[in-house]
């Protein structure tokens, strides 16, 4: 019998409305590395885009987190998105060809909660990391770290139990992996902010300002030349 074809799941960004669409055009063009089902947008639909799908959902609650959370349970309630799909940020990139993506995750939220007081004291984020590490060695849970700025394979039906059982912790990813424990490889984070950084890999992220003055925004930019299908002409 010959090889059945691999699954494909959708991939869905969700957007602010005002977001800026330089990241989000090569992250698209990057997709080109990278088997996938449709592209959706949630909330927001930059001028000159135009996904396969594109839902301009209200987001509702009074915290980012509420806000968030208001819109993976519309993500999960739209039947047409694939159970499974890969969630991205308009930052995300793929600068390789790779056929799969396993469960990346950086250490121990323990450790991230060491660095982020070295780095920036006792923030809002920082206590909230740890509610969530305290929360999830309550309930007997691991506490490994995805919170690193990669796509994550989400299901459906365990997104909405997530939010269930943990309305009030805001660190999605790391409660989705250690609560229904996928494991995955411990890497270091692919998000590259200095001036002269550059990609070590096949993924990579950036931030506004690497990406728009840095070296790696170039090796981006030079990488993927040619428009995608998710563009409007110009």
């Amino acid at each position: 019998m010959g090889k059945s074809a691999r699954e494909v799941y959708d991939v869905v960004y969700i957007l602010k409305k005002d977001v800026e669409p330089d990241e989000l055009r090569y992250s698209l063009r990057s997709l080109v590395n990278f088997p996938h089902g449709k592209v959706w947008f949630f909330t927001g639909c930059p001028e000159g885009f135009r996904p396969d799908r594109f839902v301009p959902f209200e987001q509702v609650g009074r915290q980012k987190w509420h806000k968030a959370t208001s819109t993976y349970r519309a993500i999960c309630e739209t039947d047409e998105v694939t159970d499974k799909f890969w969630m991205f940020n308009d930052d995300f990139f793929i600068l390789e060809k790779i056929e799969e993506l396993p469960y990346m995750y950086n250490g121990h939220l323990a450790e991230l909660i060491s660095f982020m007081r070295r780095r920036s004291g006792a923030s809002t984020y920082t206590r909230r990391l740890g509610e969530t590490r305290m929360e999830l060695e309550r309930r007997g849970l691991g506490t490994l770290n995805y919170c690193i700025h990669a796509p994550m394979l989400l299901e459906k039906a365990k997104v909405l139990e997530v939010l269930d059982e943990f309305a009030d912790f805001p660190m999605f990813r790391s409660i989705y992996g250690n609560y229904w424990k996928v494991g995955g490889i411990d890497t270091k984070d692919v998000k590259v902010s200095t001036p002269n950084g550059l990609p070590d890999g096949p993924l990579c992220s950036t931030s506004d300002q690497s990406f728009r003055e840095g070296a790696v925004g170039e090796f981006i930019r030079n990488r993927f030349k040619e428009p995608c299908e998710w563009e409007e002409a110009r």
